[in-house]
């Protein structure tokens, strides 16, 4: 069955399906990765009055003491969230929740004032990953998207096989020729060699990609994965989970985390804990580069939290969170990557390489491969543009296999990524229906499918 020329045209029309809706989604998705990859250093380049300070002096004032610097010069907003500086010529960083924005405000912690702002939810970065995540319209956006990432597992799996040489015939050779005669055949021999060598890793970007996803990762994976924080706890929240830490629009907390609720202050009495209590007591327990969010509420908590997820560090194995009770100053809670399961273990690792945090070297093969999955993109819909007919309209997939059981046999190996991928299933059933409406009912359909 598998070497049937029927079969062979089956997998390739699957191919020319998936690739139909999932191309324009394809380049979208690499070119928002790469502004999200770049914006934070385009950011700072464009705002080291802000990121940088000069006058270092022994004569800093208290952390404690900048975050009520930063209160009283936004008296109507939150402040939310610190930054510990990663050196003594960085500036100290608060988020602050003005309306209807989130401001990063940055701090000259030696002369004790404020040096200016940035908006967090108009920033490129917030753009880039609003985007990227839900094409900017909300639940339907998050849809599209996870239907496409879903649909991006079964063009790998199609194009493996269509590439896959013939017995005899050399891999090496396969995966590394391109034919110089041009045309068609160049297209689609650029096609199958970037496929083929991009293939294990558009496969990864999609898995960890899909584990954001609100259906299956929301409510299957993530679900399944997240933190038993009441078994950690004595008081939990009802109402406050870790994503409520988050920034609108930006993913600052792990993975494993986001759904666990938040633990709760169970002493009561004049909050007495300081700031620079929490950053001691931070550092006490071996944190180095980290972030602070305040109390939420009365019974809220200090967190304190180092993630590759919210780029404070780059070593997953180093992903720690722990919670302070904003009366007492006890720790009610610590977690650290040993704690995760074997799911959130992956995306906490998973997640650095994703956003190229590595190091230069990753930053560079993120490039490569964002630009090497825009070309076979392109390299796809001209090698479909040759192949058409050059007099009418048409979309001109792939022929129905003259067996059509070959097609349903295709339909059935198509099972076990309907089964692990919800939304796949979805998009495929329509495939399915669509297609045999264009073939027997529809006469203009057909004719512009032929």
């Amino acid at each position: 069955m598998f070497g049937s020329k029927s079969f062979y045209m089956s997998v390739w029309r699957w191919h020319f399906f998936a690739g139909l809706y999932v191309v324009p989604f394809l380049i979208m998705l690499s070119v928002t990765g790469l502004i999200m990859l770049y914006a934070p250093l385009l950011e700072r380049a464009l705002n080291t009055h802000l990121f940088h300070v000069d006058a270092v002096t022994d004569q800093a004032i208290t952390y404690q003491q900048q975050y009520e610097l930063v209160q009283a010069h936004y008296p109507d907003s939150t402040v939310s969230q610190f930054f510990l500086p990663a050196t003594e010529n960085e500036s100290t960083r608060f988020q602050v929740k003005a309306s209807g924005d989130t401001l990063s405000v940055f701090v000259d912690p030696y002369k004790g004032e404020v040096l200016g702002d940035l908006s967090i939810s108009q920033s490129l970065l917030a753009w880039g990953e609003n985007t990227h995540s839900s094409f900017m319209v909300g639940a339907t956006g998050e849809r599209m998207i996870e239907v496409a990432a879903s649909l991006t597992i079964l063009l790998i799996l199609t194009g493996v096989f269509l590439w896959w040489p013939a017995k005899g015939e050399s891999k090496v050779k396969a995966a590394t020729t391109i034919s110089k005669q041009g045309g068609r055949v160049f297209w689609r021999d650029l096609h199958s060699v970037v496929g083929v060598w991009a293939a294990l890793i558009l496969l990864f970007y999609c898995v960890s990609g899909l584990s954001w996803a609100s259906l299956w990762g929301g409510q299957m994976t993530q679900a399944w994965s997240t933190f038993p924080m009441e078994k950690r706890a004595s008081s939990v929240s009802s109402t406050l989970t870790h994503e409520d830490l988050n920034v609108k629009g930006l993913k600052q907390m792990p993975w494993g985390l986001e759904q666990a609720p938040l633990p709760e202050s169970t002493s009561t009495g004049p909050t007495s804990l300081t700031l620079d209590q929490v950053v001691a007591d931070a550092k006490a327990l071996g944190f180095t580069q980290f972030q602070v969010h305040f109390p939420k509420n009365e019974v809220g908590v200090y967190t304190a939290t180092a993630s590759t997820m919210g780029k404070d560090i780059t070593n997953a194995w180093d992903d720690r969170t722990v919670h302070f009770d904003q009366y007492s100053g006890e720790l009610l809670v610590d977690v650290g990557f040993a704690d995760y399961n074997a799911f959130a273990k992956s995306m906490a690792a998973g997640v650095a390489l994703h956003m190229g945090q590595f190091g230069l070297w990753n930053l560079i093969a993120s490039t490569l491969f964002a630009l090497s999955v825009i070309v076979l993109c392109i390299s796809g819909v001209i090698m479909w543009w040759k192949r058409r007919p050059s007099a009418q309209f048409a979309l001109s997939p792939p022929p129905v296999p003259k067996n059509f059981a070959r097609w349903k046999h295709a339909v059935w190996l198509l099972l076990p990524i309907s089964l692990l991928f919800p939304m796949a299933a979805v998009a495929i059933a329509a495939a399915v229906v669509f297609d045999i409406l264009a073939q027997m009912i529809v006469p203009k359909v057909r004719n512009i499918w032929a």
